[in-house]
C-alpha cells in the first residue's frame, strides 16, 4: 500500500471492496431499505453485462496500462471439436480471473476514450493525477467506518466518469436523481475533506454509450451536494441503528397496511386519454 496524497491510498480494488466500511453503493442500498442493504452485504451480487463494460470504460480511459492485467477480447472456439474444447480451456486458463469483452467492445471503448480526451475540459481535469485512490475515514456524527475511490483526483478536484444514454444537461440531471449520484457527489466531498482537509468541487464526466459518444463535463451545483448531504447523513443514522438493534426492516418496519395511489404522472396521462375521448 502506497500513499500518493496525504490521507489517499493506492491499493488494489479487491482490497478496497473487501474492507467492511460503508461505501457510496452501500448507502444508496441502505436508502433504499435496511433489509436491501443487509441482502446486499450478506450476497454479493456478480457484476452484470452492463457493470462490467462500464468498469471497463473507467480502467480504458483512466489506466489503460492496467487494461490488459484486468481484461481481455474473448475468442471464439468450436467446442464440438476435441481441438476447440482443448483450446478453450487453454485460453480459460491462461486468462483465469479476467474479465471477457469482445472486439467490438474494444472498438467501442477505443472511441469513448477519443471522445473524453478530445473534450477540452474533461482532458485537462485528467491531463494530472491519479486513478481509483482510496479514502477512509471515521463519521463523526455516528462513528461508522466510511470509504469512497474516487476515480480520478487531481489535488483540485474528485472527477468521476459517468457512462450514460444522454449527456445533456437535462438528461444527465435526471441520471443524478435517477442513480443517487448527488448522495455519491456529496459523500465523496465530505470523505475527501475528512482525509485531506480540503474542500474540492465535484465533477462529473459524461460520456454516452452510443455513437457519436458525446461528452460533457458537469459540476456538482451546492444544492446537489447538500440535498446528497441529506440524504447520506440519515442512511449512516439509519445504519447505526440497524446495527445496535440488530434489525433490518424492508419498506414497512411495523407491518403496516398502507393506501397506494397511482403516481402523479400516470393520473394526469389517464386524465387526457379521457379528455381526448
Amino acid at each position: 500500500m502506497q500513499m500518493n496524497h496525504p490521507g489517499l491510498l493506492l491499493m488494489p480494488a479487491k482490497r478496497y471492496h473487501a474492507d467492511k466500511s460503508i461505501g457510496h453503493s452501500g448507502i444508496v442500498k441502505m436508502l433504499k431499505s435496511p433489509a436491501h442493504l443487509r441482502e446486499y452485504l450478506d450476497h454479493p451480487h456478480q457484476p452484470t453485462p452492463a457493470m462490467a463494460f462500464g468498469t471497463a470504460v473507467h480502467t480504458y480511459v483512466f489506466e489503460q496500462e492496467r487494461f490488459a492485467e484486468d481484461f481481455v477480447v474473448a475468442e471464439k472456439f468450436d467446442r464440438r471439436t476435441k481441438e476447440g474444447k482443448e483450446a478453450a480451456a487453454r485460453f480459460e486458463e491462461e486468462h483465469q480471473g479476467k474479465t471477457l469483452i469482445t472486439a467490438e467492445d474494444i472498438a467501442t471503448l477505443t472511441l469513448m476514450r477519443a471522445a473524453v480526451y478530445c473534450h477540452q475540459g474533461a482532458a485537462s481535469l485528467i491531463r494530472k493525477g491519479e486513478a481509483e485512490l482510496s479514502a477512509f475515514w471515521t463519521d463523526p456524527a455516528t462513528g461508522l467506518a466510511c470509504k469512497c475511490r474516487p476515480d480520478w483526483f487531481n489535488g483540485e478536484a474528485i472527477v468521476d466518469l459517468k457512462t450514460c444514454i444522454d449527456a445533456s444537461s437535462g438528461g444527465f440531471s435526471r441520471s443524478i436523481a435517477n442513480f443517487g449520484y448527488d448522495i455519491q457527489a456529496a459523500f465523496y466531498v465530505d470523505g475527501i475533506k475528512a482525509v485531506t482537509g480540503m474542500e474540492l468541487p465535484f465533477l462529473f464526466v459524461a460520456v454516452e454509450k452510443e455513437a457519436p459518444y458525446a461528452v460533457a463535463v458537469y459540476r456538482a451545483d451546492p444544492e446537489v451536494i447538500e440535498v446528497g448531504r441529506t440524504k447520506y447523513r440519515a442512511a449512516l443514522q439509519l445504519l447505526k441503528w440497524c446495527q445496535e438493534s440488530g434489525s433490518w426492516p424492508a419498506y414497512q418496519p411495523g407491518g403496516e397496511i398502507e393506501l397506494i395511489s397511482l403516481p402523479r404522472w400516470a393520473a394526469n396521462a389517464e386524465a387526457f386519454e379521457l379528455d381526448a375521448a
